[in-house]
């Protein structure tokens, strides 16, 4: 297991259409004062409207005695005209607001759930069958012969050997879409815990990995994200075809047991948020080190 991965996120020309936006809205050009305003600046002391000052022996009755020029007690917003500077400021704060999200909005229980719930620290109840209404959509997979009769021989073989290490295919009805049921391992901070594997094979199996990714709730662990992305090498670049779906649980049920702690990645909200939408086994990772 690699630690510290970070998900590398693409940049999208939508930002610079963005900034060009805020820009544009937050950059003004300041009205040129006209009319009798502006020989009301000129009686103070500014410019008129062809840049020059009327004669300090002009009488104020000249622009009109009634007329005054409001004071910022007044409370008018006359004077208070943007600046080339507020605008750049405001420019500024905006680009500190794309450049740094707020993930508030995930938090809010009235919303989606994106975050998940934080409280949970210990996987399903026994009796707890929320994970069958998870699935929104079955992973519905037309198979090659050769693809369908690798995965039923990987169905045999967890059927044979799977519930003696604690592994055990709950539901297969799909046969692209297997939910595994894992228990974690005496000794562990996971003993007795019960999680799932959502397994979904594609037409280029084994070529190429499932998917594969936690149910929610998610195990507490620094390389698995709140959302159940599993940040583990063989399924990315280095998969192997041999890999069958019993060893690929063998390995997350070791990285489990090897924990001395729970907590979820450094990046986890970050990266959680940012990577909805986003197809799991086509994620890019930056993996700094050469042990995950």
């Amino acid at each position: 297991m690699r630690e510290d991965a970070r998900l590398r996120l693409p940049t999208s020309p939508l930002l610079l259409l963005l900034l060009l936006s805020a820009a544009t809205d937050a950059v003004r050009i300041i009205p040129r004062p006209s009319g009798r305003r502006s020989a009301l600046l000129a009686l103070r002391g500014g410019a008129g409207v062809d840049g020059d000052t009327l004669p300090a022996s002009v009488p104020p009755a000249a622009a009109g005695a009634s007329d005054t020029l409001p004071s910022p007690e007044d409370g008018s917003s006359a004077l208070a005209q943007p600046t080339c500077f507020s605008g750049l400021v405001k420019l500024w704060k905006m680009l500190l607001s794309l450049l740094s999200p707020s993930y508030s909005y995930a938090k809010n229980e009235a919303k989606k759930d994106i975050l998940g719930d934080s409280s949970k620290m210990c996987g399903f109840a026994p009796d707890d069958e929320s994970w069958r209404t998870q699935r929104k959509k079955l992973n519905e997979e037309e198979l090659q012969a050769g693809s369908r009769m690798r995965v039923l021989k990987d169905l045999r073989i967890m059927k044979r050997d799977g519930p003696e290490i604690g592994i055990e295919v709950e539901d297969c009805e799909c046969i692209t879409d297997w939910v595994v049921k894992m228990t974690g391992a005496p000794g562990t901070i996971y003993e007795g815990e019960i999680y799932r594997l959502r397994v979904r094979f594609h037409a280029d199996y084994p070529t190429q990995p499932p998917t594969v990714t936690f149910m929610r709730p998610a195990p507490v662990h620094e390389h698995i994200y709140s959302d159940g992305k599993i940040c583990l090498n063989i399924l990315y670049n280095d998969w192997d075809p041999k890999t069958d779906v019993k060893s690929l649980s063998l390995s997350l049920l070791s990285m489990l047991s090897s924990a001395k702690a729970k907590k979820r990645p450094p990046d986890n909200d970050s990266t959680v948020v940012m990577s909805q939408g986003q197809k799991t086994r086509n994620m890019q990772w930056e993996f700094h080190d050469d042990h995950c």
